[in-house]
């Protein structure tokens, strides 16, 4: 873990900034062309203990690697070595190389002419959460579930996943006007994360009536197991002239995974809502049982592969008028054998998937200066997804049926921006904005029925304004004032609905309607989010003063509304998604004291809201974060740095919940009202942390640094836990976290300069 660079604000190179502007220009000049020519090199080697045990580190070390182990190696390097007789540059760079999320890289160059690199990441991620189970083979894809006799009583596990990279990357100027580069890049990933299965039994599958005997639902935690390899590859050509530069190029992805399906072998005696040991519901006529469903194998992310070919670049007509453009065309698959995955009963005649998705992206982009004090500016996008996958018959439940679904669309999207400086040092700029989505949608119910939804969109567009005005109101302070609106509306609904009564009323299947019509028929109808109407605006402002060289603050502020326009019933209301609002607050602040020491602060407070009605309750959630941060660093003796950090941040979710009217308008029913009167506890995460930072000079090439975080941090939450009691999954499994945790890290480290 590289300390140092997390605490930027405090490294000796702004102090020496400090020191360089004092001095004469031209000197200045002469240490930056000798630090571009001989670029100083160093290694850094230490050692570094954290206080705790792992779950008190279980959100300090889930990337770093400090989890597990209470000592570590700190080890850094930075070497650059230009050889004069040949011009050529070597650099080898490592950072962390003692700790899970270590990094090296290799390049040695001449410049102007040839270039080659290798390099290797490596990081640990490790889950904060502890899995107590009884499950035999977890992380495997043939696991069995063996239910616990208490929860906790099983064996406690640890998740991680491993990914470790490689690149290596080429280029050769084969004339002074063209480039070739080259690269690839693989990255493993190996290890397992939490995931789970569930499943409520449908009357046509099996019984649905809970009762003493029998359970209608389960669920259980199962990990997944990851075995996967990305590989990128891609070449390109650069043509650079004085108006004209062009890349061309091929870049390709393959993804490839060794587990093809997760197989859970599961008892047919689980948990009941009370945690009471309870059989299974049994098979309906013509379904399966509730332990049947569960041993379903599940799929796993299948092998893949993509291949983009593009040109891009940009070209100046005038030195002020540049025009740029790019296109693309991507072939993506997916064809990976259903046999070979563990997949049975795939449809009659099909051996995989045939995925086939292949895109077309046009883009082309202007600026222009025709006057001094105008700017203008103009983007046009347009992207077209052809699905040339396959369609078949991959899911029956019952009477019920549906294809698989194409995902062919359209888009189009464009801006127009116009920027003219006005009078009284104000600047006042204009935009317009268009965006349209064309998709595919059901027409025919012999050939594929979408199940879940009521209706379907086959085009939405959005336009918009924005509004700008900026002013220098002095040469020490600017501000400026910004607003934002538009609106999305879209075509005619597609009914997916199968009833008579909307097939009398002429919006049978494949037929389409306004969304009052559909209203009309069905007061609790909800449409889906990303295709209703919405209606959205957006103001900021925001200040920077900066009334001397060593003072400077800055202050933005942001309130933004999302509001559903779609037609509803105003007995029933609306469903589903309403409305969305967001507002930030933020304010920064530097000030260096002198010379040697600068003191620099933050607070800021956003906060989001989110309004849903549907499937019996109204929910009104508050998500507000505030955090604030105060550092000062300097430089008290000749040879001495110091610097230290405080920060705060305070995260809270409130869930405000409703119980719903009926469709009718009729109040209430009592169980919703329950329901609603016990409502949702808060969840709220804070973290607090204090940096410490010194580094003392032993000579000109030589130093000590020392390093020391304590960091705080406080989970309380429902979804794996209440006041102490951990969530009991169907198998008496659980999962914990320390909702208290602190940590301290101490770290020294030796430096050498050279």
């Amino acid at each position: 873990m590289n300390i140092a660079r997390q605490h930027s604000g405090f490294r000796k190179t702004l102090v020496s900034l400090a020191v360089i502007t004092a001095c004469a220009p031209v000197y200045a000049q002469d240490a930056e062309i000798a630090q571009l020519i001989r670029p100083e090199s160093s290694v850094s080697v230490g050692v570094g203990g954290v206080s705790g045990d792992e779950r008190d580190r279980a959100l300090f070390g889930q990337y770093n690697g400090m989890r597990e182990n209470s000592g570590f190696i700190l080890f850094d390097a930075d070497i650059n070595k230009r050889d004069d007789a040949s011009g050529t540059w070597m650099r080898l760079k490592g950072r962390n190389l003692g700790l899970d999320n270590r990094d090296l890289s290799f390049s040695n160059e001449k410049q102007g002419d040839w270039k080659y690199s290798l390099d290797y990441s490596g990081l640990v991620r490790r889950d904060p959460r502890t899995v107590n189970t009884g499950m035999l083979g977890a992380g495997s894809t043939t696991p069995t579930v063996v239910r616990l006799a208490t929860p906790g009583s099983g064996a406690d596990l640890d998740f991680k996943l491993k990914r470790v990279g490689l690149g290596l990357a080429g280029e050769k100027w084969i004339n002074p006007n063209l480039q070739l580069e080259v690269s690839f890049k693989n990255e493993d990933k190996n290890g397992e994360r939490r995931f789970g299965k569930g499943y409520g039994c449908v009357a046509i599958v099996c019984p649905t009536t809970q009762n003493a005997t029998n359970q209608s639902w389960a669920l259980l935690m199962v990990a997944e197991p990851i075995n996967t390899t990305t590989r990128q590859l891609e070449a390109k050509l650069n043509y650079h002239q004085q108006k004209l530069n062009v890349s061309a190029g091929y870049y390709g992805s393959f993804f490839s995974n060794e587990n093809g399906s997760l197989g859970t072998t599961v008892p047919n005696r689980l948990n009941n809502p009370l945690g009471n040991l309870s059989t299974l519901n049994p098979a309906a006529v013509g379904g399966t049982s509730l332990q049947n469903v569960m041993q379903l194998p599940m799929a796993l992310p299948p092998d893949n592969q993509a291949h983009q070919f593009y040109v891009s670049g940009n070209y100046a007509f005038t030195p002020t008028t540049r025009a740029t453009f790019k296109y693309a065309y991507t072939h993506a698959t997916q064809d990976d054998d259903f046999a070979g995955m563990g997949l049975p009963n795939a449809p009659a005649g099909v051996t995989n998937l045939g995925g086939e998705l292949n895109t077309n992206l046009l883009q082309f982009g202007l600026t222009a200066r025709p006057l001094p004090k105008l700017s203008l500016l103009a983007n046009l996008r347009y992207q077209d997804r052809d699905d040339k996958t396959p369609s078949a018959l991959y899911n029956v439940q019952g009477t019920d049926f549906w294809n698989n679904y194409h995902i062919s669309s359209t888009k189009v999207a464009g801006k127009l921006e116009a920027s003219y400086q006005l009078p009284a040092s104000l600047r006042g700029t204009v935009g317009l904005d268009y965006s349209s989505l064309e998709r595919s949608v059901p027409i025919n119910i012999s050939e594929e029925e979408l199940a879940g939804l009521g209706a379907m969109r086959a085009k939405n567009h959005e336009t918009g304004y924005r509004l700008e005005l900026r002013r220098t109101m002095s040469e020490t302070l600017t501000g400026a004032v910004g607003y934002t609106n538009s609106k999305r509306k879209g075509s005619d609904w597609t009914s997916l609905n199968q009833s008579a009564a909307f097939a009398a009323a002429g919006l049978g299947y494949g037929q389409t309607g306004s969304a009052s019509q559909f209203i009309a028929l069905n007061a609790a109808n909800a449409f889906p989010m990303n295709m209703a109407d919405v209606d959205r605006e957006k103001v900021k402002l925001s200040a920077n003063w900066m009334p001397s060289e060593q003072f400077e603050l800055q202050f933005v502020a942001e309130n933004g509304k999302d509001k559903n326009a779609t037609a509803f019933s105003p007995i029933a209301l609306g469903r589903g998604w309403r409305a969305a609002r967001t507002t930030l607050y933020s304010i920064d602040a530097s000030f260096a004291m002198s010379e040697k020491w600068k003191i620099n602060g933050y607070a800021s407070q956003g906060k989001q809201d989110l309004e849903v009605n549907h499937s019996g309750y109204m929910a009104d959630l508050e998500s507000r974060t505030d955090s604030v941060g105060l550092g000062v660093s300097g430089k008290p003796t000749g040879q001495l740095e110091v610097g230290a950090q405080v920060t705060y941040a305070n995260d809270k979710t409130k869930y405000g919940l409703g119980a719903m009217p009926s469709a009718t308008g009729a109040a209430p029913s009592a169980a919703l009202l329950a329901q609603a009167a016990i409502g949702l506890p808060d969840v709220r995460f804070r973290i607090s942390s204090l940096n410490l930072f010194g580094k003392y000079t032993l000579n000109k090439k030589s130093a000590i640094r020392v390093n020391m975080i304590h960091q705080r941090a406080k989970l309380d939450e429902w979804s794996y836990g209440s006041n102490g009691v951990p969530f009991v999954y169907s198998d008496n499994t659980t999962v914990n976290m320390n909702q208290n945790q602190h940590v301290t890290f101490l770290g020294v480290a030796y430096i050498y300069n050279f």
